[in-house]
């Protein structure tokens, strides 16, 4: 099997795009060209994902349409940080009501908040306050969240600070998993030195008797966006009624002041290598871990005698069975929308780019931690019949 195509203008199809033409598994295949996306007649890398992705915009079945998928908006309070939630600063013993977390031990979990070298593929660990009252019921819905932050300055001002697309709330597992790989990545003996730095007490870290978890949320970097400097709630703003550290409903009626804009990556951003092979260190979140394991398990089981191999040519699993070739791209997304969003563009690379040639049959597998519902389906049906793509999603729960 090859995968090869060309753009060029296609009148009779329903895009008002050129088409890119192309086959898969000996049947003819038509995604629309992304203008600038395709130079000397062969797509970049990941530009297929991009082209599937205008499909679903196209036909408004999931990539940019509605989905019955559980999701909430809500608004917290976070703890004020002179340092734009990089590091402790102090502040709180200054700010926060005596006998608090914050003002007995100088510092609160949120302080590193936007430390956003410290990711893990993409993800960034970290502590919310206000989850916690709602954590566990959260945890047990599968549930995400579209939160918006904001913060009481020291003239006691709210100001909005940031919104957070698709927040996760961690459950215990996940939460002592990512301890663990922040301790290995030497994340954690910085959160102790800069504790110790502002006279803070290190010794709380962790300390059961005083809170639970050091990181209870993770959410992807590309989701959060930034209110300008000095967005403040004007009168009347709901936020202005909110003064505890909890999940808040905003009301539809109370529209945010402003729009958040994405913001860019520290210069001194690094990451170092973790259990995934590519063709640049990359860190590997634990679900995806655990995900991953689960499943070669799983396809030993369903495949004897087959070839099954990870990260070989980056691909997260394979499998050969002598009759067809499985490809399977893992995320570990909550929202099966998300899961399929990322994997796309991924899995058609690895199966299709530089005209890679294949002696079997070719099988796509997006792989996620949640059942795909009725829309999610419908997309993937629509990628099927009307283009032929051998994709199929699963589910891997943790």
């Amino acid at each position: 099997m090859s995968a090869s195509g060309h753009c060029s203008p296609n009148p009779r199809e329903p895009f008002p795009v050129n088409a890119f033409h192309f086959q898969i598994n000996q049947k003819p295949v038509i995604l629309p060209c992304i203008a600038g996306e395709l130079k000397d007649a062969r797509p970049k890398p990941q530009t297929l994902g991009r082209m599937a992705t205008f499909v679903g915009r196209q036909y408004k079945v999931i990539i940019g349409g509605a989905t019955p998928n559980h999701h909430m908006t809500k608004v917290t309070r976070i703890a004020y940080n002179s340092a734009d939630w990089y590091r402790p600063t102090g502040d709180a013993r200054n700010y926060e009501t005596p006998g608090t977390y914050n003002h007995e031990h100088g510092f609160g979990h949120e302080d590193w908040l936007f430390r956003d070298q410290w990711q893990i593929d993409g993800w960034r660990y970290a502590f919310i306050e206000g989850v916690n009252k709602s954590h566990r019921r959260l945890v047990k819905a599968r549930e995400t969240i579209d939160l918006t932050l904001f913060t009481i300055e020291p003239d006691k001002r709210r100001r909005y600070v940031a919104s957070i697309r698709a927040l996760e709330c961690l459950t215990d597992e996940q939460a002592a998993d990512a301890l663990k790989l922040f301790k290995k990545l030497g994340w954690f003996s910085t959160m102790l030195d800069e504790i110790q730095a502002i006279g803070g007490n290190a010794a709380a870290l962790g300390n059961n008797r005083w809170a639970k978890h050091i990181l209870n949320v993770r959410f992807r970097l590309e989701n959060l966006a930034r209110f300008a400097p000095g967005t403040f709630a004007s009168q009347g703003d709901p936020i202005r009624g909110f003064p505890r550290y909890m999940l808040y409903n905003l009301p539809e009626a109370a529209p945010l002041p402003g729009r958040p804009k994405r913001r860019a990556q520290r210069e001194d951003s690094s990451l170092q290598p973790f259990s995934r092979g590519g063709t640049a260190p990359t860190v590997c979140t634990p679900e995806h871990a655990r995900m991953q394991a689960q499943l070669f398990t799983e396809l030993q089981s369903e495949f004897p005698g087959a070839r099954i191999v990870r990260e070989e040519d980056f691909v997260d699993i394979s499998v050969h069975n002598g009759k067809e070739l499985l490809l399977y791209e893992i995320k570990s997304d909550l929202q099966p929308r998300a899961v399929i969003r990322e994997a796309l563009g991924q899995i058609l690379e690895y199966a299709f780019y530089r005209d890679r040639k294949q002696d079997y049959p070719i099988r796509l597998v997006i792989v996620g931690r949640c059942a795909p519902e009725a829309a999610d389906q419908q997309y993937l049906e629509h990628l099927r019949n009307s283009f032929s793509l051998p994709v199929e999603y699963r589910t891997v729960s943790l």
